[in-house]
């Protein structure tokens, strides 16, 4: 019996190790590869840089933007060659106004002005009551100035004559002495005369240059008042003060009036206004426009076309340009999948493209259509150059 139940004890022992041993070293084995894995994952892990190179676009320096070559965003730009063209369309577009108008007639000139507004009539005409006496006391100086010479030159030759007569012992010294004191009376009444002559002619030139000013400011030139020919209209426009460069006296322009919208007037700048205008900021430009047909009427309103003389210019498409911060910017291609981001100057625009007066050459490519897919990259380009200028904080 107790070899029997020895051999009971035993089966089980003998029968299950061999494969507790093999369970055994199966975990083991799993458990150094899973060990092995973790460690060269971490090491995988503190070895490499966090870059992600699969990006489709993204800043490679200061204003480089790099695009995925044959990526889905690169196949939405409509790229474009920019080309010089010759253009007679408007370089600035401005609202203007008749302000003055001179009818054909026999009466005076200055009765024939008609004023877009009452103020500026009676300027005008006290602008012409100041030109009258100015031109009344010029003359008046220049007669004052002969009478006094004349009176000073005859006194003179009296008192030299006495002179000779006292000599010879024919006159009295008395005689003499009053010849003499006449003639210091004459010198001073005469230096007066020519002072009160020479301040009012001073005064009535200052009144009329305050006046000029005014009419200046009311959008009225006093010398195409003086100049203009019968049948003629004076036109004013503002420029804004950021255009005024584009302005030059002589410049052809083209009117286009909101009351005769089938007609174009051609003209020429004719004067610009010596000062800008405080409450506007603006640049006051004038312009003669002939009325042969008496359309023109003082205070009707009209769009002027500046600068359509002929002129190479550069035109790209109106969506190619992005604003931000007060500035255009285009997209100029730098190499494959490469764009420089390139600032420019905009002028006005004509149909779907627009002009550009500096920042191109003529060559460049650009993106059309689709660069406004590109704007938050300009917009980071643009903070990351503002925050590279701003100068570090010293710490105390």
């Amino acid at each position: 019996m107790s070899s029997l139940f020895r051999l009971k004890i035993n089966l089980p022992g003998s029968f299950f190790q061999p494969k507790i041993r093999l369970i055994a070293l199966l975990s083991i084995a799993l458990l150094s590869i899973a060990l092995l894995v973790f460690g060269l994952w971490q090491s995988n892990k503190t070895e490499q840089k966090p870059v992600d190179n699969s990006a489709v676009v993204k800043l490679v320096g200061p204003r480089t933007i790099a695009v995925q070559p044959g990526s889905l965003l690169e196949q939405k730009f409509n790229i474009s060659d920019v080309k010089k063209e010759q253009i007679t369309t408007p370089l600035l577009l401005v609202t203007g106004a008749v302000v003055a108008r001179l009818p054909a007639g026999s009466n005076p000139m200055e009765d024939r002005w008609q004023f877009n507004s009452i103020e500026l009539s009676g300027v005008y005409a006290d602008w012409q009551r100041a030109r009258a006496e100015k031109e009344f006391n010029t003359k008046r100086l220049v007669k004052i100035r002969e009478l006094t010479a004349a009176q000073y030159n005859s006194q003179k030759l009296a008192v030299e004559r006495l002179r000779k007569l006292v000599a010879t012992g024919t006159e009295a010294i008395r005689d003499l002495t009053a010849a003499e004191a006449n003639l210091l009376q004459v010198q001073l009444e005469g230096q007066k005369s020519v002072y009160e002559a020479e301040t009012a002619l001073t005064m009535s030139t200052r009144s009329r240059a305050a006046l000029e000013r005014t009419l200046l400011q009311e959008g009225v030139d006093p010398l195409l008042l003086e100049n203009a020919a019968p049948g003629t209209s004076l036109i004013m426009a503002d420029v804004p003060e950021l255009r005024i460069s584009w302005v030059s006296v002589g410049q052809a322009c083209v009117a286009k009036f909101y009351g005769l919208p089938d007609q174009s007037f051609i003209g020429k700048v004719k004067s610009l206004a010596p000062t800008l205008s405080a409450q506007r900021h603006t640049l006051r430009a004038f312009f003669e426009l002939q009325d042969a047909n008496n359309q023109f009427k003082p205070g009707m309103y009209a769009e002027i076309g500046l600068g359509t003389d002929p002129r190479a210019t550069i035109l790209v498409p109106t969506d190619g340009v992005l604003h931000s911060e007060n500035t255009d910017f285009v997209f100029i291609a730098a190499g494959a999948g490469l764009w420089q981001i390139t600032e420019v100057q905009v002028g006005e625009s004509i149909g779907d493209r627009v002009e550009i007066l500096k920042g191109l050459q003529g060559g460049e490519r650009i993106i059309g259509n689709g660069a406004i897919l590109l704007k938050p990259m300009l917009v980071q380009a643009l903070l990351n150059a503002n925050k590279e200028m701003k100068p570090e904080s010293v710490k105390p």
